[in-house]
């Protein structure tokens, strides 16, 4: 059987986000920000089952569903809730997250937090969201797998795949 896999890798599939990864339970990283830039290779069904015009979908279509998700992280600070040690109430004004790791403290406005039901802000992490998210939402087209690549610096990325 032969599968194509499209290879989705736009100039302005990015977002720029703060974080800090947590490596063990003494050490972390001060809260810093990337230019993280995504990639999204999508297998598609096999070729006799595309539509008469010989393509499977149009990019358009793909591409303005990734940039999109992309952009809900742009210009956010992105928290791990599911690390034991991040602990956040709201304030009570009603702006601000006034959140506790360990030893520090941020009040950080409402708006600019993104809360991950992750762990740790690593690429790994976040590619493996990413990559069940589109998985989950091309599916529906008859995508058979999804590989999702998160690069934080020029050279240093993760990717997950995901398939049924």
């Amino acid at each position: 059987m032969e599968l194509t896999t499209l290879h989705l890798a736009k100039q302005n599939f990015k977002f720029s986000s703060a974080h800090f990864l947590i490596f063990d339970d003494h050490k972390a990283e001060m809260l810093h920000g990337h230019n993280y830039q995504v990639k999204v290779d999508i297998v598609c069904p096999p070729a006799e089952d595309f539509p008469q015009d010989g393509y499977f979908i149009d990019f358009n279509v793909l591409k303005k569903q990734i940039k999109s998700r992309l952009d809900q992280w742009d210009e956010h600070i992105l928290l791990p809730s599911q690390h034991k040690d991040m602990k956040y109430k709201i304030s009570l004004d009603g702006k601000n997250y006034e959140v506790h790791f360990r030893d520090r403290f941020y009040s950080l406005p409402l708006s600019e937090v993104i809360w991950l039901e992750l762990t740790n802000t690593s690429v790994e992490q976040l590619s493996s969201l990413l990559a069940h998210d589109f998985f989950h939402s091309f599916k529906k087209i008859g995508v058979r797998k999804v590989r999702v690549t998160v690069e934080e610096t020029r050279g240093q990325s993760a990717s997950t795949l995901v398939k049924d």
